[in-house]
């Protein structure tokens, strides 16, 4: 696709058929969920379990060929737990797999195929039965995992450390750090001293940003009309 073809009242109502289905399916899995959460795909955002929370204006996208998965350990003698805070982001085919807890702070950043993972699930030696071996997982603020990152049980992760694309992390990671590979390494520091800005400071007003994005929609959609959507979807021209 080449360009956005649907007229604005289609976006308009393919995002409140998205708010509906947020409300009615997703949001009662939660234990709780703050304000402004936004879902792009929420029929495609799978939840297992109980114990996930998250803070305000959580955005979550997913999509059919890649969904999200929040999934704890749902045995009756365990309380595992997904604790989610402000401003995060989680992208397509994330998992996030808690037998014990993980906690993903404010502001972090998931990127497409992201795994945490807080237990082994099965032992060396007996693979029929959950292995009880799970330790906490913590992402601190402003963490960014890039696509198809891996971060194993036992890891906490500092404040404003990126992990790149692939990166297999099973051990912890300090504060303001580039890793990469497998096991991943630091390959770069990163300056304390300079100003990060973060998702924090860009939802710092969601109702402004949402009406910020509902006008940037209007003009870039401006002059689509049903027709030329209809047929960009049944007989693509070069300009779709």
């Amino acid at each position: 696709m080449r360009r956005d073809a649907r007229p604005k009242w289609l976006y308009d109502a393919q995002n409140r058929f998205w708010d509906w289905w947020t409300a009615r399916f997703v949001h009662p899995r939660f234990d709780a969920l703050g304000p402004h959460a936004k879902f792009i795909g929420p029929r495609h955002v799978h939840l297992f379990g109980r114990g996930v929370r998250a803070g305000k204006a959580l955005h979550v996208i997913a999509s059919a060929d890649a969904p999200v998965r929040l999934t704890v350990w749902a045995a009756p003698e365990k309380n595992g737990e997904i604790a989610i805070g402000d401003c995060v982001l989680i992208t397509g085919g994330t998992r996030i797999l808690a037998a014990k807890k993980i906690t993903i702070g404010d502001g972090c950043m998931l990127a497409h195929d992201a795994t945490i993972s807080d237990c082994d699930w099965h032992g060396l030696y007996d693979r029929t039965e959950i292995d009880d071996n799970a330790k906490a997982v913590v992402l601190e603020r402003n963490v960014w995992l890039g696509d198809g990152a891996f971060v194993g049980k036992g890891v906490t992760i500092g404040q404003n450390s990126i992990i790149g694309a692939r990166a297999v992390v099973t051990r912890d990671v300090p504060a303001n750090v580039v890793m990469a590979g497998n096991p991943a390494k630091i390959v770069k520091k990163l300056d304390p001293d300079m100003e990060i800005r973060t998702r924090m400071d860009l939802l710092a007003d969601p109702p402004s940003l949402d009406r910020f994005m509902d006008k940037a929609y209007a003009q870039m959609l401006d002059n689509n009309t049903l027709v030329d959507w209809i047929r960009s979807r049944i007989a693509p021209g070069p300009n779709d």
